[in-house]
């Protein structure tokens, strides 16, 4: 997966990938980009599931400190170290720091929605099929029986 940006979403995938309307050389060539396309919806699948985790846990946190005094010393981990502080203290920032977990995780699905879009126009353009995927539910409404040679690619 790319380095993330300053917003905790993934950069954007370096020149090292063909633009989708790009025509490729080969087979192997479709089906390397097909895979690469696949593994990083994966990844940014995965860090979405990890930031919501993280989200969870500081609305936990805020929902919790929401009654106490504001004066009241609460903990708050930053970098790994303990720090003392006061809930009016601690508050507003796991506040922003929520915030920008929802927009990194409203971020990377845009992207995840765009690679899948582009997944499925190779999908249809060159007729790839997964492995273990059922081949009757295919884009001929899964009419029994069809084999048609496709010629497809088999990914």
């Amino acid at each position: 997966m790319s380095a993330p940006t300053t917003n905790g979403a993934p950069a954007p995938a370096g020149g090292s990938t063909p633009a989708p309307q790009q025509a490729f050389a080969t087979e192997r060539e479709v089906i390397d980009y097909f895979t690469t396309l696949s593994r990083e919806v994966d990844a940014a699948r995965v860090k979405i599931g990890e930031l919501a985790v993280s989200l969870r846990e500081h609305v936990n946190v805020l929902d919790n400190v929401k009654g106490l005094d504001p004066s009241r010393k609460c903990f708050r981990s930053v970098g790994g170290v303990l720090v003392e502080r006061t809930v009016k203290e601690v508050a507003p920032a796991v506040e922003a720091n929520a915030s920008n977990l929802r927009r990194a995780i409203d971020a990377i699905k845009e992207q995840v929605e765009v690679k899948e879009a582009e997944l499925e126009a190779l999908r249809r353009k060159y007729k790839i099929r997964v492995s273990g995927e059922d081949e009757t539910t295919g884009e001929h409404g899964g009419a029994p029986g069809y084999g048609g040679g496709s010629g497809g690619v088999l990914a």
